[in-house]
């Protein structure tokens, strides 16, 4: 893990000079985490603070990795709707690279375990709104292209999770006891911007 965040971290603190200009004011961007895809648009109150709002979700589909609960390997599938808005603040006048992140989302998230006894649990976000918090990297408010990345977790009451197929022992519990699909969930983003 920390060999793939170590060059996303490097790419979007040192790319800023590279690609951008003047302060801008506003900023249309894509990004791309967990919970899918999104449509960002940004507002640059001041070099330090932004306001963005993003449009985002995922279709149902297979995840990329086999979640391992109490000794038994499930298949993921999941889907997410979602819309947000985000504070970001850039403490330092000296590292506009570095940015602290906070605010809600709206939205679903929903995602199907099953395991290989034919076992399926479907666990479901819907709760409303939730909170985020995060820190940083790149996304400056300088004209031009921008790359930024994220690191926060989505803070909620927990999720649902119903057992609606097979006849094993329900690991109901277990599963919401799991980092993942708990009352927090990891938040990893890749953003790619243009400010004007």
């Amino acid at each position: 893990m920390i060999r793939i965040l170590t060059p996303l971290v490097a790419i979007a603190a040192f790319s800023q000079p590279a690609f951008a200009g003047n302060t801008a004011q506003y900023g249309l961007g894509i990004g791309i985490s967990p919970f899918g895809g999104s449509l960002n648009a940004s507002y640059h109150h001041s070099k330090k603070t932004s306001l963005n709002i993003a449009l985002g979700g995922a279709p149902s589909m297979e995840g990329p990795m086999k979640p391992t609960i109490e000794d038994t390997e499930y298949t993921q599938t999941g889907e997410s709707t979602w819309v947000g808005a985000f504070l970001n603040h850039r403490p330092f006048k000296d590292a506009d690279w570095f940015r602290f992140n906070t605010g809600i989302g709206i939205g679903s998230i929903e995602s199907e375990l099953e395991d290989a006894d034919g076992n399926v649990y479907k666990v479901e976000y819907n709760e409303n709104p939730v909170g985020y918090i995060g820190i940083g990297f790149g996304s400056s408010t300088k004209e031009g292209f921008t790359v930024g990345f994220d690191l926060g977790w989505l803070q909620s009451s927990g999720p649902e999770i119903t057992q609606t197929a097979g006849d094993g022992e329900d690991a109901s519990e277990a599963i919401g006891d799991t980092f993942g699909f708990g009352n927090v969930l990891p938040n990893l983003q890749l953003t790619f911007a243009y400010n004007f």
